[in-house]
């Protein structure tokens, strides 16, 4: 369905560390005028927050143009999704977007806070005209035309304290706010340490991420009885806002990550999407 397009009506700051690299960062997301897009600003340079500019999937999603990257945007982009924030620019200081507590609900109350306004322009969301998928291994991401979007992972591990999880999110039924953005990123005890030893996870402790299968079996409370899947949704969200327009299609991740998520998407926009005019 056809909305108005929507920006911030004040700036929302965020200041915090990096996840994986984690040296300090400072996030100022401005409103900007209809079919501006979502922009981020670099020493100046604006980076358009879409698929060609995509540059790394290695544990986060990564946008860059030349010298310039900026890691980890897919929380801000899904907040910035989630709330329907069409036109925004993001100027970054720093090489990543901050982590706040490892989940989307800080950048969407800084947003709430700010204000959303709704603008003049309308945006038209894509359609599916075919049922498209991509995989690798046992990993699956697939995309159904649908009447309403949805979506929806599935996740399995064999530790005890995950096994096996599903969750599907309907932005024309569900609480964004409270069932999705909350949703902290996760890892296990042994791969944490792994990361550490490669240089990667250098800004995350255990307030800005959920570490399972330590020796209290996790770091802190899990927000939801199926956080780590529902953080897996939340990825989703936030790579596939790399399209630039809402997706109403029905898209289901199963076992998969930021790679197939955004190979997905290419897809979407090479072989399977239209605009509804309507």
């Amino acid at each position: 369905m056809n909305r108005l397009q929507r920006t911030l009506a004040a700036p929302a700051l965020f200041r915090g560390a990096g996840l994986h690299g984690g040296g300090s960062s400072i996030l100022t997301v401005l409103p900007a005028p209809e079919d501006h897009g979502r922009v981020l600003r670099v020493d100046g340079r604006d980076l358009p927050c879409r698929l060609d500019r995509v540059v790394g999937t290695e544990r986060c999603t990564i946008l860059g143009d030349g010298e310039v990257r900026v890691a980890t945007v897919e929380h801000v982009l899904a907040a910035a999704a989630g709330l329907g924030l069409d036109n925004l620019v993001l100027e970054i200081q720093g090489e990543e977007v901050p982590v706040m507590d490892g989940s989307a609900l800080p950048f969407v109350q800084g947003f709430l806070q700010a204000g959303v306004v709704e603008q003049s322009a309308s945006i038209q969301p894509l359609c599916l005209g075919q049922p498209l998928f991509v995989a690798q291994g046992d990993a699956l991401v697939v995309a159904l035309p649908a009447e309403n979007a949805a979506f929806e992972a599935a996740i399995h591990f064999t530790h005890p304290l995950v096994g096996a999880q599903h969750f599907c999110f309907r932005p024309e039924q569900d609480e964004f706010v409270s069932s999705l953005a909350p949703a902290r990123t996760f890892g296990f005890w042994e791969e944490v340490q792994a990361l550490l030893e490669r240089g990667l996870a250098r800004g995350g402790d255990f307030s800005n991420a959920l570490v399972i299968g330590g020796p209290g079996g996790f770091s802190s409370p899990p927000r939801f009885p199926d956080e780590p899947v529902r953080h897996k949704v939340l990825d989703l969200v936030g790579d596939l806002a790399l399209l630039e327009r809402p997706l109403q299609a029905r898209v289901l991740a199963v076992r998969a990550g930021h790679r197939l998520h955004l190979e997905l998407a290419r897809k979407i926009l090479k072989e399977g999407a239209h605009v509804r005019m309507v």
